[in-house]
């Protein structure tokens, strides 16, 4: 399998990351994303999965240097479970600039009890930019669904 000409990025998400990997695309897990994304010698998709979302989106509104992100089912907007840290982040996020012509992609499922859907595009509504597609699968998002749609994303943007 031909490796893409990108790098995938995730401040937060093996089992993601090993899917990713499977599918024959170069992956680096790590929460400092201002040193990956430098060191980098290709494109980087910054990928927020789950609790990696709101550290992915604030990097978005806070740097330039990606190429693209995607939020897979992301914590954004309101979330019961979260952190002091991570509920202050969140609130970073929410009240921070929107995305502009970054390419954004947000994958979620429509059953996830998790990350409810409400309450993440409550989240996703602020950050929107001119560039923000969505994709929301019947039931639950599958880390194949997740894939597929980043590599067909990705063609499209990258």
């Amino acid at each position: 399998m031909h490796a893409p000409g990108w790098l995938a990025v995730l401040p937060h998400g093996e089992r993601i990351a090993r899917s990713l990997r499977t599918a024959g695309v170069p992956v680096a897990v790590s929460e400092d994303i201002e040193a990956v994304v430098k060191a980098a010698d290709r494109p980087v998709v910054l990928i927020g999965h789950f609790v990696g979302a709101p550290a992915a989106v604030r990097y978005a509104q806070t740097h330039s240097g990606i190429a693209a992100l995607v939020l897979v089912t992301p914590v954004l907007g309101i979330w019961d479970g979260a952190s002091n840290g991570l509920a202050d982040l969140m609130d970073e996020v929410s009240f921070g600039p929107a995305l502009g012509d970054l390419p954004t992609l947000w994958l979620h499922g429509s059953d996830d009890e998790i990350v409810p859907i409400s309450d993440t595009r409550a989240g996703t509504d602020r950050i929107r930019g001119s560039a923000f597609e969505e994709h929301v699968v019947d039931g639950l998002l599958t880390d194949g669904e997740a894939v597929t749609r980043v590599l067909e994303f990705t063609r499209r943007v990258i």
